[in-house]
């Protein structure tokens, strides 16, 4: 009959095989090494300790050892690497367009007149923030993929759906949300809380 408990870091609901009552074994959620209880105790609905029946219901829940989903290393994985990468092109390009536009306003292009008005200086103030928010989308991305800053994450996925600040709008967008579904998971959550994959 498998043991079923909780973890003692992250409260999730644990399966283990009667053979491995009073060892310790590691969350595959949070990291954290714990004892697997004893067979009396295993789970709080349990009976007196008695083998289980076969199922023969193929739907099952098979026993097996601590398994659980990927990961919440793994799953941050794809959707961080997609932030890093829309903000570090966000930046090369944020770059290049602000560099643009002060050499035009510096009148440096030969048989040009540098623009006159407002409108050179605003496109440089909007190239600044857009920087800005590259740099928030990249190391925000980086963060999310070593599980640190909850925050910042969440705050680099928004920042990278929205498209008059994104720095890359195409791949910002579903980057982005991918980002926030992943994030919002309470296993993900926790994993960010106690800083393990």
């Amino acid at each position: 009959m498998p043991i079923e408990f909780r973890c003692t870091q992250c409260d999730k609901l644990l399966r283990t095989p009667d053979e491995t009552a009073g060892r310790q074994a590691k969350c595959p959620v949070c990291g954290a090494i714990i004892a697997v209880p004893e067979l009396a105790t295993g789970s709080p609905f349990a009976g007196p300790a008695q083998a289980a029946p076969p199922s023969d219901n193929p739907f099952a829940s098979p026993v097996g050892p601590l398994v659980e989903g990927p990961s919440a290393a793994s799953r941050v994985s794809a959707p961080a690497i997609g932030l890093i990468v829309t903000g570090g092109l966000g930046l090369a390009l944020q770059v290049l367009g602000l560099l643009g536009n002060l050499v035009q306003l510096g009148g440096v292009v030969p048989g040009q007149q540098p623009p006159a008005g407002l409108q050179p200086v605003a496109m440089v103030g909007v190239g600044l923030v857009a920087i800005v928010a590259s740099m928030v989308v990249l190391i925000g991305g980086i963060r999310m993929k070593n599980l640190e800053s909850y925050g910042l994450a969440m705050t680099a996925s928004i920042l990278a759906m929205i498209p008059c600040i994104s720095p890359c709008c195409l791949l910002g967008l579903p980057f982005g949300i991918w980002a926030i579904v992943v994030l919002s998971d309470s296993e993900v959550r926790a994993a960010f809380s106690q800083g393990t994959g």
